[in-house]
């Protein structure tokens, strides 16, 4: 695993009752290097005994543009680190990072002419609002489109920051809110579904002569939704990124039952043989077992943990992290994935 880099909090700014963005400081030395869309692993003690999570958050701020680097964080219930993050972190806290990871990533051109499509649902705005403020500020001749789902307006998170990009950016940037329970009147209510989402893709401005692309972050089902419908108008698959904000899934129920599997693991020059028992994934075992693989978020979101099958068969919790090129590639993440066969053998580069 990466070494930590302990960072100061510069301060916290409350974006709803139950999301806040962190404001940390970055050492003059030891910058962290990140990419709009990216996520920021980050170590957290949770409880008064020392116990630690580790948990990825996306991260908000805008390279090259925002002074510091900012991560937003919405409480989940029951969640531990993001509770304490929400309700108890203050400026002049420490926070242990394990560096920026993810695929999911925006990089502006200057020159570059085209329509960014972005959706999201939630929290999922967090990489989103990264990549729209980058589109706008790095990208002067495109134009962007969001379309944000949420409760209410209450649970809209950025929202005054979203008013003033409006402000800004009066002819580039055009925002459509879908508001399942609204408390205003709104054009567009219900959730973001297949047809909802097809019918306002026909209402957003045109921009002749301007590819498009889509990005879109949040949970599975409206992950579903926005892929089904670009799918039927017709994008190409590779003019579509997204990024899912839905926790993995238990294990597979077949490797639940299924009896210890050995594993052989090159990296590093080195070649690393461990058992696998059911229902560990690759990434735990391998830390049982003295072996020390690259990984932070173990959720199957950062990708640090990313290895190649060059023999036996790995199934894997979810596949969302992975590109669909990548999965053909024989990629697998080793948090998620549990050894099927007793001949798996893996690469980390």
């Amino acid at each position: 695993m990466s070494r930590a880099l302990t960072l100061k909090v510069a301060s916290i700014e409350r974006e709803t009752d139950d999301a806040v963005t962190i404001h940390l400081k970055q050492p003059l030395l030891r910058k962290i290097k990140y990419s709009a869309g990216q996520y920021l692993s980050l170590e957290v003690e949770v409880d008064d005994q020392g116990a630690k999570g580790c948990r990825a958050y996306s991260i908000s701020s805008t390279p090259g543009l925002d002074k510091t680097l900012s991560i937003t964080v919405k409480r989940i219930a029951g969640g531990k680190v993001s509770n304490r993050l929400v309700q108890q972190l203050a400026a002049g806290d420490a926070v242990h990072t394990l560096g920026a990871h993810g695929r999911f990533t925006f990089a502006p051109q200057p020159g570059k002419r085209r329509h960014l499509v972005l959706f999201a649902a939630g929290s999922g705005i967090t990489p989103i609002f990264s990549i729209l403020k980058s589109a706008l500020h790095f990208e002067p001749d495109s134009r962007v489109s969001l379309v944000y789902g949420n409760r209410n307006t209450d649970s809209v998170i950025f929202r005054d920051k979203l008013e003033r990009l409006q402000r800004m950016f009066t002819d580039r940037l055009h925002v459509v809110h879908v508001l399942s329970q609204p408390d205003v009147p709104c054009r567009h209510s219900g959730r973001l579904t297949q047809q909802r989402v097809s019918e306002i893709m026909q209402s957003l401005p045109t921009h002749s002569g301007r590819p498009s692309e889509f990005y879109a972050c949040g949970p599975n089902g409206m992950m579903d939704e926005v892929t089904g419908a670009l799918q039927a108008m017709g994008i190409a698959p590779e003019a579509v990124h997204m990024e899912s904000f839905t926790p993995a899934k238990a294990a597979p129920q077949q490797t639940q039952s299924s009896a210890p599997k050995q594993v052989q693991l090159l990296m590093q020059g080195q070649e690393f043989n461990f058992a696998v028992a059911a229902g560990q994934t690759l990434l735990e075992a391998a830390l049982a077992n003295g072996v020390q693989p690259p990984f932070s978020c173990r959720s199957g979101f950062c990708t640090a943990c990313v290895c190649t099958k060059l023999a036996g068969e790995v199934e894997m919790r979810e596949d969302h992290g992975l590109s669909a090129a990548e999965l053909k590639m024989g990629q697998a993440l080793m948090c998620i994935g549990y050894p099927v066969t007793d001949d798996v053998r893996l690469q980390v580069e």
